[in-house]
């Protein structure tokens, strides 16, 4: 065999290696980063509306009623505690996703869970924001998903998708309206929803008077 033939050979035997080197950095690179402990601060806070989704319905319709007395719109604000009840108690696969928690960080609202990947358990993090549409019904609360991390790795949208419908569902605050006669009442006449700090301020305005986009900032 000639030289220059060894020298080929040694040549792709250590490009073989270094390509296979990098893959499997980078393969635990992302293992890495995925099982890490993303940084959540503080544990959802209060004030708590209730321990259960009908609970939270009936206190925030007596204090929705309330403002209603005094005033033309009326506002309330679910705190991250009560966001964190409504999440596990609309959760559509409690099996996969446990130990719910919800938050507000940065404008959004972030919620974590634990999730099953073979012998881990890394955590997953949605950041949603949330945005006031059109319904067939009124008004809907709609939850849109800009972004999920497993632990602190980035998901591509694609990966991503398929999560975004549950976790829609997890947060439903339109349905929360249809628990209690007195926010059930209401439901056609919310006019705004914003994330603010330490947790989502839901507006309502009489019958007949014109709604304010503005009123839950």
């Amino acid at each position: 065999m000639k030289l220059s033939d060894q020298r080929g050979i040694v040549r792709g035997c250590c490009l073989g290696l270094v390509v296979l080197l990098i893959a499997l950095g980078g393969s635990i690179f992302l293992a890495d980063r995925a099982l890490a402990a993303p940084d959540l601060g503080a544990a959802p806070a209060g004030p708590s509306h209730g321990a259960t989704e009908e609970a939270i319905a009936v206190a925030l319709g007596e204090e929705m009623a309330g403002e209603l007395i005094q005033s033309p719109h009326g506002v309330v604000i679910l705190s991250e505690e009560d966001l964190t009840v409504l999440a596990v108690a609309n959760n559509p696969h409690p099996n996969q996703l446990r130990a719910l928690q919800v938050r507000v960080r940065d404008g959004l609202v972030v919620v974590s869970a634990l999730v099953s990947a073979g012998p881990f358990t890394p955590t997953a993090v949605a950041h949603i924001s949330l945005t006031l549409e059109p319904g067939a019904s009124g008004p809907v609360i709609a939850a849109q998903v800009p972004e999920i991390d497993i632990g602190m790795l980035r998901l591509p949208a694609f990966a991503s998708s398929g999560l975004v419908a549950q976790i829609d569902s997890a947060l439903s605050l339109d349905r929360l309206f249809a628990i209690a006669p007195k926010l059930s009442a209401l439901r056609t006449d919310i006019e705004c929803v914003a994330v603010v700090p330490g947790g989502v301020a839901v507006g309502v305005h009489l019958p007949g008077v014109s709604p304010v986009a503005s009123s839950c900032r």
